[in-house]
């Protein structure tokens, strides 16, 4: 008899990108770009620990799925609460707030704070490529941001609190 392992067992990857293209399916982004786009550039960009949560990223701020939809798909729960620290609670144009958001998950601790950072520095890169520009003018500091988040991707696990 095989012993029992005690490593969570991660959403596939092929299952998260088939939720993601369900819930994306008409999403657009202010400029009219499909929002699954980005969502594939941030999944390409992700390592293979963490595509499953990059393909989801956005999937709570659609309120097209909800977290026990997720867990029932397969999500486990370090995986739930990654993408609990990357959905954003606000639509706030302020400054503040964004980096108050980066902060949350920089310090984020665990396997669900690593992979949070995974994503949200796959995210902050992609964005600095394809900035997102609101109907207002307003974009976030993504450079600001993508500095902090690699400052605390390189600091131990143990760092993290």
């Amino acid at each position: 008899m095989a012993p029992l392992s005690l490593e969570p067992i991660a959403m596939d990857e092929d299952r998260a990108r088939a939720v993601a293209r369900r819930v994306h399916a008409g999403d657009r982004e202010e400029g009219g770009a499909p929002v699954l786009r980005h969502v594939a550039r941030v999944a390409l960009r992700t390592p293979p620990e963490a595509r499953a949560v990059a393909w989801l990223h956005e999937a709570l701020e659609s309120a097209t799925v909800t977290e026990q939809e997720l867990l029932g798909y397969g999500i486990d729960d370090d995986e739930l609460r990654a993408l609990r620290l990357l959905s954003r609670p606000t639509s706030s144009r302020s400054v503040e707030v964004y980096l108050a958001h980066v902060e949350l998950i920089a310090c984020a601790a665990g396997r669900s704070g690593d992979l949070a950072r995974m994503v949200k520095i796959a995210d902050l890169e992609d964005r600095r490529l394809h900035p997102r520009v609101r109907i207002d003018g307003w974009s976030p500091p993504y450079e600001l941001a993508l500095r902090r988040l690699e400052e605390a991707a390189v600091r131990s696990p143990y760092e993290h609190a």
